[in-house]
This record gives structure tokens, C-alpha cells and sequence, in this order.
């Protein structure tokens, strides 16, 4: 009677849902990571199995369990870095160079060092601006475009600031495929006073080719670039500051601006403004999202708007809404004020007081969504239930860098005092 008790238990024991365990590893300066005063430019994983976490000031490499570190006392990365790219032969295109020679430093370093480092695999190969046709500082964009060729956005200062710099200036540099040779564009090519420094790239189904640049969007066909302004009547959106830019399911291209939007469907351009719904100049979009029927949403300070399809944009209003929506894996809608975290699942709505002012979301891949306050550690909701991590609770600092959740599901937190991963059994 005994043996059959124990074997029913056994049975009973092993039917039951297991969650999965989950193991904690914080590396920190002891590890001599790149961790100071660092900005965080992007996480990857290569072909070889290891992490790449590129910052200006160098890269941290994780494989295997070690760390390899680049940084400015190599030869190869003695320059901030102001770009990174792995492109679709798997070889990894850092840009770096020697910015705000002019701005910050007036010339007492040297001036044009400029370039790109690729690494296939196996070894590095530098490459200079000077090579390509022009003295830059640094590389700011790099982008390989449909048909194979290679776009470099460079400029004399640091990257994001290059209406700060005294005497900054900007330019293009191609890699043509089909030539094997570097074509540099000046201002004098580019159909706008400001348009050389490009701040991002779009391409459409056609494989016409956008750059988003400071104060104006444009797009290069047959060998020149034209503008978007004077070719389409119907796009009156004013460029300058873009605080939002977002490509949805159907590779349709949303540009945010204060008061101002405009979306690209591949063929024409439209314009909104506050006639349509939007909010005034006070208010600027904080980012879009797409809900899995379609619709577009946009967040900003006054409220949460829903695009309806045609040419107006309906608002819900909220107090204070402190950054872009997000739509989880279970299709629950999270939306972050000032006051807490608002979650919605179908009608209901729950309010997170304890969650405010989130900056940032993401889905792990063992069902869990995590949600980062702005310098004040991380929450994750799993299972119905919170829990909270910060220098208390695993974490070395509560201000967090950056997120990223690797192919075999393990979460990295990058914090100003170490990179920490969460892996799951």
C-alpha cells in the first residue's frame, strides 16, 4: 500500500507545471568592462556565438563565458565610435573617428582620422576616410541598401549634436557595388541648405532609397538626389527635429514631428497637422506601434491617438504620458504616465501606481514583459505576479543602459556599473 502511495506522488509530483529557473550573473568593473561615462550604441549576436555590446568608447565582447574588450588603446579602435553595421555577408563595419576637434577640443587633436574597421570573422581591415575621397572626423551612419551598395554618413562632430559644432559639417559616402569604388557628396549635391547630416535611412519596395536628414527628406535615383518636398505637392510635413520614426507591417514609413506627421504608403505622401487631430507644438510624438489588427497608435505627452485610417487621428486623452506605448505578446496594451503604468487587457484596465514613469518595454521568451522607470531599476510581469530588480536585488546600479534578449532567451541589463544576465532552465 505504501509503494503504490509513493507512486502516485511520483506521478502527481511530475504532472505538475514546472516554471522555469532562472540564474542571475552581474559582470562589473572587476571584469575591466567599458562601463564609464559610455554611451550605449547597440547589442548583436555574430555568427560565432558570441555578444557584441558596442559603445562609443570601445566594445565588450562576450563568448564562452569571457569577456574580450576593444577600446581606444587598441590601434584599431583609438577613436570614438560613432556607428556600427553587420552586414548581409555577416562582416561587422565599425565607424569611428575624432570628433569636436573643432567644438570641444579647437583643433589640439588630430583632425582627419575618420574610418571604418570591418571585421570578417577572421581579421580587421581599416580603412580611412582619406581613401574614400574625403577628410572626415567620424562616421556617424552606416547603411547597406537593397542592391548592395554602402552608405556612410560622416561628419566633424559627435554624433546627435551636428548643429552644435562650430564650422560642423556633413557629407555622404557610397560604396558602389556594381564599381567597387567611393563616391563622396557634398552640401552642393544635397537638394537642402541642412540635409547632409542624415539622420536615418528608409528604403521602399521599389528600392528607392530615403535619407532623413536634419531639416528635410530625400532620396537618391539615377546617380542624383532629389527632394521630397519640391516633387510631392502633398507633402507639407516641416523636417527639423523628428522625434518619432516608425516602418509598420506593410514597409509603410511614419515620420513624427511636434503638430506635424507624415506617412509614406511606398507611392504617395500625406501629411497631418492639428486640423487632423493632432496636438499642438507643445506635444510631440513620442513614438507609434501597430495592434495586431492594424491599427496605429501614437503616443505623446496629452494623450494616446489612434489613427482611423483615412485622415484623422483620434485622441484619449491622459494626464501626462511619459513615453511611447507598448503591445505585449499577449496583446495587452501598456501605457505609461506620469501617476503609474496603465495596463489594458481587452476591457479591463489595471493602474500600477507603484510603476511610473517607464521609458522602456520589452517580451522575454519565457512569458514575461519587463518594464524599465526611467534610473529606477526594472519590473517584470510574469505569470499574473511582479517582481522587482534594482541594486537591492541583483542589479549593481538602478540605471539601466540597455536591453537585450539573445536567441537562446537569455536578458542582458546594461547598468552604469555592469552588464548583468538573467538566464533561464
Amino acid at each position: 500500500m505504501k509503494a503504490i502511495f509513493l507512486i502516485c506522488m511520483g506521478l502527481w509530483f511530475f504532472s505538475q507545471p514546472t516554471n522555469a529557473q532562472e540564474t542571475w550573473t552581474c559582470y562589473t568593473d572587476k571584469a575591466e568592462l567599458l562601463m564609464d561615462n559610455k554611451i550605449t550604441l547597440g547589442v548583436f549576436e555574430y555568427v560565432d556565438g558570441a555578444t557584441w555590446f558596442i559603445t562609443n568608447k570601445g566594445i565588450n565582447i562576450y563568448k564562452d563565458g569571457e569577456w574580450d574588450i576593444l577600446n581606444k588603446e587598441d590601434e584599431l579602435l583609438k577613436n570614438t565610435i560613432g556607428a556600427y553595421l553587420v552586414d548581409s555577408k555577416n562582416r561587422i563595419w565599425i565607424g569611428t573617428g575624432t570628433p569636436d576637434v573643432f567644438y570641444d577640443g579647437y583643433a589640439t587633436g588630430p583632425l582627419y582620422q575618420g574610418g571604418v574597421a570591418i571585421y570578417d570573422g577572421e581579421e580587421w581591415k581599416l580603412l580611412n576616410t582619406k581613401e574614400m575621397g574625403i577628410k572626415a572626423a567620424v562616421i556617424t551612419e552606416i547603411y547597406e541598401a537593397s542592391n548592395g551598395d554602402f552608405w556612410l554618413g560622416v561628419s566633424s562632430v559627435t554624433p546627435g549634436s551636428e548643429k552644435g559644432g562650430l564650422f560642423a559639417k556633413g557629407a555622404l559616402l557610397r560604396l558602389s557595388k556594381e564599381t567597387g569604388e567611393w563616391t563622396d557628396y557634398r552640401q552642393k549635391e544635397m537638394p537642402c541648405g541642412d540635409c547632409h547630416f542624415v539622420k536615418d535611412f528608409y528604403e521602399d519596395e521599389s528600392g528607392k532609397l530615403f535619407f532623413i536628414a536634419d531639416y528635410g527628406i530625400y532620396y537618391f535615383e539615377d546617380g542624383v538626389f532629389h527632394s521630397v518636398r519640391k516633387d510631392h505637392e502633398e507633402f507639407s510635413f516641416s523636417g527639423g527635429w523628428l522625434s518619432a520614426k516608425f516602418v509598420d507591417s506593410n514597409n509603410h514609413l511614419w515620420l513624427g514631428a511636434p503638430a506635424r506627421i507624415a506617412k509614406y504608403d511606398g507611392q504617395t505622401w500625406q501629411s497631418f497637422n492639428r486640423k487632423n487631430g493632432l496636438p499642438s507644438m507643445e506635444n510631440h510624438p513620442y513614438g507609434f506601434i501597430e495592434t495586431p489588427e492594424g491599427k496605429i497608435l501614437m503616443s505623446t505627452t496629452n494623450g494616446l491617438y489612434t489613427y482611423d485610417g483615412n485622415s484623422e487621428w483620434l485622441q484619449e486623452k491622459f494626464k501626462v504620458v511619459y513615453g511611447n506605448s507598448y503591445i505585449d505578446a499577449e496583446n495587452r496594451l501598456w501605457i505609461p504616465t506620469l501617476k503609474g503604468l496603465i495596463i489594458r487587457d481587452g476591457e479591463s484596465e489595471t493602474l500600477n501606481k507603484d510603476i511610473a514613469k517607464v521609458v522602456q518595454f520589452f517580451d522575454d521568451k519565457d512569458g514575461g514583459t519587463w518594464a524599465l522607470p526611467r534610473g529606477k531599476g526594472v519590473w517584470r510581469y510574469k505569470d499574473g505576479e511582479w517582481q522587482y530588480f534594482d541594486k537591492n536585488n541583483q542589479l549593481p546600479s538602478n540605471s539601466i543602459m540597455l536591453t537585450h534578449v539573445s536567441e537562446d532567451g537569455t536578458v542582458w541589463l546594461g547598468t552604469k556599473k555592469g552588464i548583468c544576465k538573467c538566464e533561464y532552465e
